[in-house]
């Protein structure tokens, strides 16, 4: 993990931790996204990536790309030969994006009850489950404490990342 010269890769929050964490030099190269990003790594004009791995699983399927790590807590169901950041030598780099459903402030608690059930019903159906891994995602349910209670503990790290990486709002 320590390029000479510098590496350079799409620059996201993330990347600045890893950076950090790694001690490695990079030069940022803004991309929009994914879609920018794969033809500049394929093309050789970027050396890696910190991504969602959903948008990468064809390149990788392809053999056009290599996973060198996930940066989840665990290995990834869909490919389990890849290490954890933990594992390839960078500890407490658990990096996930996720979403969550919300509703508006005073919604009553029957009905955030009843929609958190049935969100949980469907992330625990096996066909569910298997349409998003194949996507390269995967779907969880929760209840609305444990949401907010996962935002709060991730709180700090996204603050460091964000400081790391110098973003600001415009």
């Amino acid at each position: 993990f320590s390029p000479s010269p510098p590496s350079s890769f799409p620059w996201r929050p993330t990347g600045a931790l890893f950076a950090s964490r790694t001690g490695i030099t990079a030069t940022h190269v803004p991309f929009r996204g994914a879609a920018q990003t794969i033809p500049a790594m394929l093309s050789g004009d970027v050396d890696f990536a910190i991504d969602n791995l959903a948008s990468y699983i064809p390149a990788i399927q392809q053999g056009q790309m290599t996973p060198l790590a996930v940066t989840s807590a665990g290995r990834w169901p869909g490919l389990p030969q890849v290490p954890t950041m933990g594992e390839a030598g960078v500890p407490d780099f658990v990096v996930t994006s996720w979403a969550t459903f919300v509703v508006p402030a005073g919604t009553p608690r029957a009905i955030m009850d009843q929609l958190s059930a049935s969100i949980r019903s469907i992330a625990t159906d096996p066909e569910m489950q298997q349409r998003f891994q194949t996507a390269g995602a995967l779907i969880l349910g929760s209840t609305p404490e444990e949401a907010s209670a996962r935002a709060a503990r991730e709180r700090p790290m996204w603050r460091e990342m964000v400081r790391l990486s110098g973003a600001r709002a415009d």
